[in-house]
């Protein structure tokens, strides 16, 4: 009857104290993630390239070409870019998030991108 007992209140104690680490953990880690979403709200746009339109023959309407020492990166926007920014040669700041969908029809060039925070100049 003792050993019953026993291990009867060893399983209370560690099914208590698995729940209390876990709650912990997941405390923690919500505060990390509205720290980090508050801080890049408030950050500057991260990347500049240039507006482009030398693929609209083949498909593409406009690109974003970001050229860099190591290599160039064309980003093909989701939504199409304000009238006074979709201006060819147009340098301009953003941030962007690669989407993982298809091209649009005919475009063979560059990867679909969400355009955010754009601003135009340096």
């Amino acid at each position: 009857m003792k050993s019953y007992m026993l291990i009867l209140s060893i399983a209370i104690s560690l099914s208590i104290s698995c729940k209390t680490k876990k709650a912990t953990a997941e405390t923690s880690s919500t505060n990390v993630k509205q720290t980090t979403m508050t801080d890049t709200q408030a950050a500057a746009p991260k990347s500049t390239g240039k507006v482009s339109h030398q693929y609209r023959a083949t498909g593409c309407a406009t690109v974003i070409v970001i050229t860099t020492p190591d290599n160039t990166i064309t980003l093909i926007p989701k939504d199409k870019l304000p009238d006074n920014i979709d201006v060819d040669g147009l340098e301009i700041s953003f941030d962007y998030r690669l989407l993982k969908m298809h091209n649009p029809v005919g475009c063979n060039v560059g990867i679909p991108a969400a355009i955010t925070n754009i601003k135009s100049g340096k």
